[in-house]
């Protein structure tokens, strides 16, 4: 690694691991070579923290960048041609050998007219003045004592834009100071420091905002204890409302602190979030700022959402309910994000207001902000793209740290559902999400012991589902046992411990899920994972008979229940599936050998030529039936019983 791209790792993540700094990952930096032919850069959508000898950065070549901005050619382009054409043109001009698909920041050609060094942020220490009215008139007097005062650029659009309006500025600075200037403040937009090392840049940068954090002010507030039950009641009610207004599927996180108590507690706060967004990231990430909720009501969310869209808006992301806290619709993946921006808009408008008033960004300004590629790709590049007919859904697997309940909560996440890998194996639960997350590197995947047969332990499951990801759409239950022997020699402890796992867990997972489903309004899929043997009893096998049996009738029943809500109930009933199975263990399959007077290597291949396909079942078989029933493809489905055996047991 040469000293130029050490030199910008070392500014980009000391600048990012400070929280002065940075909210949400923003800004970027660049460091130019000694030759200053070439200029290092953060990569378009890379936390500066994060950045790292291998990623997160691009050599361009500085005459081929300086040329974009002087290009007038494309002054004669329409908004979006002309930054596609700039992005184009800047990947043009890297010199470098990644390939890894990354961008330079899509703010090169600006920090090509700059000094060697360059750190671009949005503080919020910044923010209150850059978002005030009286901003510049502010900046003017906290700086009057310096011989070389910042320079204050007026908004321009991000881009192409704001880089010819900083290339004219600075020319111009110089022109009257006899050097460049070291300091800008953008208007609605953020800081730039450059200078001619990187100590002396991230030195500017720390006296610049400890300067503009002199006169702000942040109440420190007494916290409150917030009951657990109304944050969930909040989570539903607002899932819902979102759903009602987009038709889609969220998870909810709930975020509360110093920050967020001190801005409910400011007598205007409602009125300071109503006058639209303040800079590019928090339309980027929020769709605007928080709404402000006096109170939960469903219907009334929903409206508000459905007007912004109306409007040409998106719908927000954000939402402050009064005394309670901040929740943040989305990708679990992003939402630590959407808070820090949100609790920095908050201290923003705070001071702002008290700083001559709050100036946020024009409907003009706005569109072009929405409109523009590099925003959306660097939102992209943040949460990940997911597909799949289940995008969003949340889902809950019984027994899946192994066998069908692994395979199934793999299918389910493959499928787009946000799982909860439930099993009362904590250390298998985590290798299906190890599984999941080498695979899906922008799922949501979260581990929950429970003991099924334990209502105490299935409720405290559900709780911990709900402070993961604030709703429910999906239940299986797949945790199971398969005690075998004749009946003579059955011991009763194993036939009632067959009950407790195979009926009684079923039947107190689908009570706690359906009362989430039943609050939260929105439908949902609940999937008891039977056997052909609850269709067609097998030999020696009395417990699971049984318990196959019930799970088929409870499943009924309980269709019958729900069906007024929307919830619709089914079972799968797999025929013999052996990868992963803790089922299919050498002892159970001692046992099957011994029945069919077969030896133990034979009883595979004994068993799938026993279908009329002669195929073995694979686990991802059973997934895509779950994701089936699960999904809206099967919506006038219910009551019903899947059959996937490989044609081995015909329903009657």
């Amino acid at each position: 690694m040469n000293k130029t791209l050490a030199d910008l790792i070392k500014i980009s993540n000391a600048a990012g691991k400070d929280p002065t700094f940075v909210q949400g990952g923003g800004g970027n930096t660049s460091v130019k070579t000694d030759d200053g032919k070439s200029m290092y850069i953060k990569a378009s959508g890379t936390a500066l923290k994060e950045m790292n000898a291998k990623k997160g950065w691009r050599r361009v070549n500085l005459d081929a960048v300086r040329s974009i901005i002087d290009d007038k050619s494309l002054l004669k382009l329409p908004e979006q041609k002309r930054e596609t054409e700039v992005v184009n043109k800047l990947l043009l001009a890297c010199n470098d050998n990644v390939k890894d698909g990354s961008r330079p920041s899509v703010e090169a050609h600006l920090h090509s007219y700059l000094d060697k060094c360059v750190i671009h942020l949005h503080p919020s220490a910044v923010g209150a003045y850059v978002n005030a009215k009286d901003g510049k008139a502010n900046i003017k007097k906290l700086f009057k004592d310096d011989k070389f005062p910042p320079l204050w650029v007026p908004y321009a659009d991000p881009g192409f834009l704001l880089a010819r309006r900083i290339s004219k500025l600075t020319a111009d600075y110089k022109a009257k100071y006899g050097k460049p200037p070291a300091v800008l403040f953008l208007d609605k937009h953020g800081l730039f420091v450059t200078a001619g090392t990187p100590s002396n840049a991230l030195k500017t940068t720390r006296q610049v905002i400890a300067k503009c954090n002199k006169n702000l002010k942040q109440p420190k507030v007494k916290i409150k204890n917030i009951s657990r039950q109304a944050v969930f009641d909040a989570k539903l009610c607002i899932r819902k409302a979102y759903f009602d207004a987009t038709g889609r599927y969220v998870t909810v996180s709930y975020f509360y602190g110093q920050e967020i108590e001190s801005f409910m507690r400011e007598k205007n706060a409602k009125a300071m979030l109503t006058g639209g967004p303040l800079a590019p990231d928090e339309l980027v990430y929020s769709n605007g700022p928080a709404i402000w909720v006096d109170k939960c009501r469903t219907d009334e969310i929903s409206s508000r959402l459905k007007l912004q869209v109306a409007r040409g808006n998106k719908p927000a992301m954000a939402f402050l309910v009064k005394d309670l806290g901040l929740l943040v619709v989305g990708k679990k993946n992003i939402a630590q994000t959407t808070r820090e921006i949100a609790e920095s808009s908050f201290f923003v408008r705070a001071n702002a207001y008290r700083l001559g008033g709050i100036k946020a960004l024009t409907k003009k300004e706005q569109d072009f902000i929405n409109k523009w590629e590099s925003e959306s790709f660097r939102k992209t590049l943040a949460g990940g793209i997911s597909a799949g007919n289940l995008q969003g859904r949340i889902a809950v697997v019984t027994g899946a740290g192994s066998g069908l309940g692994r395979s199934i909560a793999i299918g389910l996440a493959r499928a787009g559902a946000v799982v909860a890998v439930a099993d009362i194996d904590v250390v298998a639960a985590d290798q299906t999400r190890q599984t999941i997350a080498k695979e899906l590197s922008d799922s949501s995947v979260a581990v929950i012991k429970c003991n099924v047969t334990d209502e105490t332990s299935v409720n405290v499951a559900f709780d911990s589902l709900l402070d993961e990801f604030g709703g429910l759409d999906i239940l299986v239950n797949a945790a199971g046992v398969a005690p075998a022997g004749a009946l003579v020699d059955l011991p009763v402890d194993k036939w009632r411990f067959a009950l407790e796992v195979n009926l009684t867990g079923y039947f107190l997972m689908a009570k706690a899920a359906a009362r989430i489903m039943t609050q939260q309004a929105m439908g949902g899929s609940i999937i008891n994972l039977s056997s052909k043997s609850g269709l067609e009893a097998s030999k020696n096998n009395s417990p699971y008979n049984a318990t196959k049996a019930g799970e088929i009738h409870m499943a009924r029943g309980w269709a019958m229940e729900l069906g007024q809500f929307g919830i619709r109930v089914n079972s799968v009933c797999p025929g013999n599936v052996f990868e992963g199975s803790k089922i299919w263990n050498p002892a159970y399959i001692k046992v099957c050998a011994k029945k069919y007077g077969i030896k133990p290597e034979q009883v595979i291949p004994h068993y799938v030529s026993k279908t009329i396909l002669n195929k073995e079942i694979k686990g991802q078989d059973i997934a895509d039936a779950v994701v089936f029933l699960a999904s809206d493809r099967s919506k006038m489905i219910t009551g019903q019983t899947m059959v996937v055996d490989a044609g081995q047991v015909m329903v009657r």
